[in-house]
């Protein structure tokens, strides 16, 4: 789907193969080496407009995840959006 108001797509899952984490940073974030492959499987995610920051997950594993706190989909589109005025 893909509207001036909305967009969606599958974001693939992420299979690695290989990963190596080197040591921690001065910024406290460690170097990462990944080899990984795609899969043909994944999660559906749609945006729309809307006038404040919302998150919904749904599905079969949406009770074991959270929609807001620490999940990683809304600090990605905080720093967006602070990065875009």
């Amino acid at each position: 789907m893909s509207t001036h108001n909305a967009l969606s797509g599958l974001a693939p899952a992420k299979i690695n193969l290989l990963l190596h984490v080197g040591p921690v940073r001065a910024d406290g974030y460690h170097p990462l080496v990944s080899l990984a492959a795609f899969a043909d499987v994944g999660d559906r995610v749609a945006v729309r407009r809307a006038e404040a920051l919302s998150l919904t997950v749904e599905g079969p594993f949406a009770a074991g995840l959270e929609a807001e706190g620490d999940n990683l989909i809304i600090k990605a589109l905080l720093a967006l959006g602070e990065a875009a005025g």
